[in-house]
């Protein structure tokens, strides 16, 4: 359509037209329709345009899920990372990795960034699988959770959340306050919580003390080196005795028959030690999106962590030599007594803060989009762990003769052997993606996606153990390219009966200080023959440095830890150590998936995937799970025991594994159904008819507005001046809500009633031929779609008024108001108007009929009406 001279519509209005159904026209009864102005009418041609979800980055990959906020809802989750937890299942890799997040199809510096807002604010949640990773420049062995939030949110929510456990102490108590708002592109949240976990002792707990344990308060005795106590006493037992009871009686330690039956001591430490450990968190952050122009958009966070926990470790564990023939143990030889100090209650307390400051710009650039993400992290970690008490004057007095079950002196219980250990790291990360559209081949366009990122990491931990805990510093400069290429398309008609087939295929490679150049690489094929059922291959190689928490953790030491040994079949306590270990090698994973995807009944969320996975993994960083017999022989550094062969240490720390292979077959059913009634619809609009039912304006308002006289000729400063109009002044008109519910039921987005734009109001019904009087048409909006049209029409250029007239034999009466006239009460018709373009209106609401003319629905968008 070509508008010339002031027939051209005015930049503030728009049409788009959509054709529903076609055939022939049903002829309306007691009506007849003038033949139509030319006789060469070109058939009538249908395009119908979808558009694709705002946000939305499915491609030609079925997700995995789609859940949209019904589904949201049936989860009963609090807060997004409560959701997470909830698809775990659905959302992890194939190998058990983590997702990484899209928001509104863009990337983001990470999902702090929005892990504030309430869940309500989601309107869907995309989960796509791990080929389509590489599009948005993420490593292909992960999925892909886009979330797409609503287009107005706005919302301040009080979360408290108090805990108890049904055995006594851990009880939790969180509080939470966000302030979220969302108007389109824009975004603003802060947040601010705190949770306490109460500590849970192991005596709250069904734990008996291991009667195996060397230590108690009252004191147990062994010989040197697994050695019998005395010839003496294994004669008067009638066996050979390496270990006894301190009896309690100090009378009887003297004697040596009190040692013959004397059964071993046990000290319950349950009241002494925590299983959970007492533990503050707070947590604060705010966080911005807005657009920062036409084209591109930025948005910014800043957070804070404070932690800090208090924990017992038991008692303090004296180990003493006793000289033989001396003191007041009666045995020849010398004796190791093992025994805890009373009251001397060990303690650890950690504390960390960690500052977070994340940035992300995105623009697109024609059809090529880009984005860039930055971040800052600073995390400091102190740690204070008591690991006994000073026993060199104990022992000195043992040795001239003293008694070695004496009281501790006051002023040594208070002194304490401590470890103490620090870890400072800050880490700084750049990353630029861009993708997009490189070339059209027959089966579609093939896309790019090219990455870039830099980091740099600084590292120093110290600590009281003699244990190498050196600061550290790694750079890392990387590349990366992925490119997809469709090679069949049904869709684009090339190869059609091969259905979609798609072949993808990436490589990276990584520069990592101290550690090489380490590659990466994937190749994916992805089929889909018909609709219902999708096949899909890949395989994966990936060089991974290991990392920086694994390296230069702080080293700490957590005395009377119970552990499993599996070389004498019972448990101990034993001194752990954990941290960092800076002698870690980079791993070598490769990682082979063929899956097949069903989805066998349409538009339901009922999917049956069948997944076969083969991972080999060389030098694979692992933390030691159990001391086995294997790995004890081929890790005799990490396990240190005592003269008599108990385990008296264990080194958690990770370490390399040679190798590791599995092969595993995957079967998931995943159902997403509504149980029980639907929801009630929303309130339907105002009926179209309801104008019919709507009182005459009163006399003085009819005589306002005599017949034949347009809006332009109103007295200055009446209720429909134009100046008044153009300052955004226009008094209330009776109807103006019922209009203004029926534009915004068909699509308006006007912020003002469309269908006057300060003008005109009333109803429009279908006359046949001309129309007389197309010069007082003024700005008939959108909302007249509602009116209850039938018949054929005229979509008219008028020359003479300056605006677009639309409808046949629409007529204006005193009062404003518009209605038909029938045939034989119509006024002489003017010229009619060239070339008038056929069109027909019919209400949205009505069912389309397959037997009647051309079905066009004519839509407008504008903030005033249409010109």
């Amino acid at each position: 359509m070509f508008y010339k001279g002031s027939a051209r519509p005015g930049c503030r209005a728009g049409w788009s037209t959509i054709a529903l159904a076609w055939g022939l026209a049903t002829p309306l009864q007691a009506q007849t329709a003038p033949p139509p102005a030319t006789t060469d009418i070109p058939p009538p041609e249908v395009t119908v345009t979808g558009k694709r979800i705002p946000g939305s980055v499915v491609g030609a990959v079925e997700p995995v899920a789609v859940l949209d906020a019904q589904a949201l809802d049936a989860l009963g989750v609090s807060s997004l990372s409560d959701l997470l937890k909830k698809v775990k299942a659905l959302a992890s890799s194939s190998g058990g990795g983590d997702p990484v997040m899209l928001l509104n199809g863009r990337r983001v510096s990470g999902f702090s960034e929005f892990q504030s807002l309430p869940y309500e604010a989601i309107e869907k949640v995309e989960v796509l699988p791990e080929q389509e990773a590489a599009r948005f420049g993420y490593p292909p062995n992960v999925r892909v959770m886009n979330f797409i939030t609503k287009k107005k949110f706005r919302a301040v929510t009080v979360h408290v959340l108090p805990g108890i456990t049904t055995e006594g102490g851990g009880g939790t108590k969180y509080t939470e306050v966000t302030s979220a708002r969302i108007d389109g592109p824009r975004r603003l949240t802060f947040n601010v919580s705190h949770l306490r976990q109460d500590p849970v002792l192991q005596s709250q707990r069904d734990i008996v003390p291991d009667p195996e344990t060397l230590y108690a308060t009252t004191g147990n005795v062994t010989g040197v080196d697994g050695a019998s106590l005395d010839p003496r006493l294994d004669t008067l037992a009638g066996r050979a005795v390496t270990m006894a009871g301190v009896p309690v009686d100090p009378a009887a330690r003297g004697s040596l028959a009190a040692y013959a039956n004397s059964p071993a001591g046990v000290t319950d430490l349950g009241p002494y030690r925590t299983l959970q450990p007492l533990s503050d968190t707070i947590h604060s952050e705010a966080s911005l999106a807005a657009p920062l122009g036409k084209t591109m958009s930025g948005s910014l966070i800043l957070s804070m962590e404070a932690v800090q926990s208090k924990g017992l470790n038991g008692l303090a564990p004296a180990l003493l030599r006793v000289p033989g023939g001396a003191g007041s143990f009666p045995f020849a030889n010398d004796t190791l007594l093992y025994r805890y100090l009373p009251g001397s209650v060990l303690h650890q307390r950690t504390t960390s803060m960690a500052l977070h400051g994340g940035g992300t710009l995105t623009g697109d650039v024609r059809r090529w989009s880009w984005a860039i993400t930055g971040n800052y992290d600073r995390m400091v970690s102190r740690g204070t762990s008591e690991t006994g008490v000073p026993l060199g004057a104990l022992q000195a007095s043992i040795d001239a003769g003293g008694d070695p079950m004496a009281a501790i002196d006051p002023a040594l219980a208070t002194e304490r052997n401590l470890n103490r250990s620090r870890a400072v790291s800050d880490t700084l990360g750049v990353k630029a993606t861009a993708n997009g559209p490189v070339a059209r081949l027959p089966a579609g366009e093939a896309m790019l996606t090219v990455t870039t990122d830099y980091a740099r990491v600084d590292s120093d931990a110290r600590t009281d153990l003699a244990l190498p805990a050196d600061g550290i510093g790694r750079t890392t400069r990387g590349a990366s390219v992925n490119a997809s290429v469709p090679l069949a398309s049904a869709r684009e008609g090339s190869l059609g009966f091969l259905g979609e087939l798609q072949l993808s295929g990436m490589a990276g490679v990584s520069q990592v200080s101290g550690f090489g150049r380490l590659g990466t690489s994937n190749l994916g094929l992805n089929w889909t023959p018909f609709r219902p059922v999708q096949l899909n291959a890949s395989v994966n190689v990936a060089q991974a440095a290991p990392a920086v928490t694994q390296l230069v953790a702080p080293v700490v030491a957590t005395p009377n830890t119970p552990f499993f040994d599996f070389v004498t079949g019972r448990s101990t306590l034993v001194t752990t150590i954990m941290g960092g270990n800076p002698n870690l090698a980079p791993e070598k994973r490769r990682v082979t998936t063929l899956g097949l995807a069903v989805q066998p009944i349409k538009d339901k969320e009922i999917r049956l995937s069948l997944d076969y996975l083969d991972t080999r993994i060389d030098n694979q960083a692992a933390s030691l799970g159990g001391a086995t017999p294997a790995f004890q022989r081929v890790f005799p550094d990490l396990f240190a025991r005592d003269a008599l062969g108990a385990l008296t240490r264990v080194d958690l720390r990770p370490v390399n594994l040679a190798f590791e292979r599995e092969r595993k077959l995957r079967l998931t059913f995943d159902v997403q159904t509504q149980l029980g009634k639907s929801p009630p619809p929303p309130a339907a609009p105002p009926a179209p008819d309801a104008a019919k039912t709507a009182p005459p304006p009163p006399p003085a308002q009819a005589a306002r507005f005599p017949d034949g006289v347009g809006d332009d000729q109103l007295p200055a400063g009446g209720p429909a001046d134009p100046a008044r109009r153009r300052a955004g002044a226009r008094p209330a008109r009776r109807g103006d809500a019922e209009r203004h519910g029926r534009a915004a039921a068909l699509g308006c987005r006007a912020e003002r009633p469309c269908l006057e734009g300060g003008r005109q109001s009333g109803r429009v019904r279908p006359h046949p031929g001309p129309d007389p009087h197309p010069q007082r048409h003024r700005r008939l909006g959108p909302a007249f779609l509602g009116a209850d049209l039938a018949g054929p029409l005229q979509l008219h250029q008028g020359r003479e008024d300056r605006r677009q007239a639309l409808g046949q034999g629409v007529e204006r009466q005193h009062g404003g108001r518009e209605s038909a006239q029938r045939p034989d009460q119509r006024h002489r018709p003017r010229r009619p108007d060239p070339q008038p373009l056929p069109a027909r209106l019919s209400r949205p609401d009505r069912p389309l009929d397959p037997d009647r003319g051309a079905e066009i629905v004519l839509r407008g968008h504008c903030g005033k009406g249409f010109r």
